[in-house]
């Protein structure tokens, strides 16, 4: 019995995509010599590399899928996050090296210099080492005894994991939702405001909107980068 995957790489990752296939055929077939289980059903999962999708490279392709009845979407790269209607998805952001303490250090001089609460937005790439630079930050103001003027926050990512929404009604508000924000009540039963852009989510109290706020970017000036600016014009960044 074959599984057959789907495995969606933008063009600029499609040049390691057989590196990823061949790592993974070769783990899979790892996998299965040492089951020892002896159930006496051999499966297999075809893996299956997507290229030239039928939307932007940002949402699963599930058109292109359907042509290899793939039981599973694995994204990689920039994703918005768009939910899929059919198929679970699983999104591999990549791991982008960046200067940790550099990162802080520019945080910090904008925290010092800035009246308003600031809002911390990255590139997917980085969500990795989001943890590691909030940690930083506090050590660093902690340790210089520096009392910064403006709040930090930072954006959230959801989970990589997508299950299909067959629910047309919540599939319209959450498509809604990631172009720009709507009002919800968190589960906390706290009401405000949730934002969502660019596969990252973050919620202002009641009574605040995005022009309180300054924000700070973390990560390349690309696509990504360009929606905050367009979207969120009216704030400093």
């Amino acid at each position: 019995m074959i599984f057959p995957s789907g495995f969606q790489f933008p063009d600029d990752l499609l040049k390691d995509s057989t590196r990823v296939v061949a790592v993974l055929r070769k783990r899979l077939q790892s996998l299965r010599e040492s089951d020892i289980t002896g159930s006496g059903e051999e499966t297999d999962i075809g893996l299956y590399v997507m290229a030239d999708t039928a939307y932007g490279s940002c949402c699963v392709d599930e058109v292109g899928a359907s042509h290899i009845n793939a039981d599973c979407v694995i994204h990689y790269g920039h994703t918005c996050f768009s939910p899929t209607t059919a198929l679970p998805a699983f999104f591999v952001f990549g791991k982008a090296s960046i200067g940790i303490a550099d990162c802080v250090e520019s945080m910090s001089q904008y925290a010092l210099t800035n009246s308003k609460p600031i809002m911390v937005l990255f590139g997917l790439e980085y969500a990795h080492s989001i943890q590691q630079i909030r940690k930083a930050l506090l050590e660093s103001s902690i340790s210089c005894k520096s009392d910064l003027k403006s709040e930090v926050h930072f954006a959230d990512v959801p989970s990589p994991y997508m299950f299909p929404s067959k629910d047309i009604k919540k599939l319209s508000e959450i498509q809604e939702e990631a172009c720009g924000c709507g009002n919800n009540s968190s589960s906390d039963g706290a009401s405000g405001t949730i934002y969502n852009i660019g596969g990252l989510t973050w919620k202002l109290p009641e009574g605040q909107s995005m022009e309180d706020y300054s924000l700070f970017w973390i990560g390349q000036d690309n696509s990504a980068f360009a929606n905050v600016v367009l979207t969120f014009n009216a704030c400093e960044i």
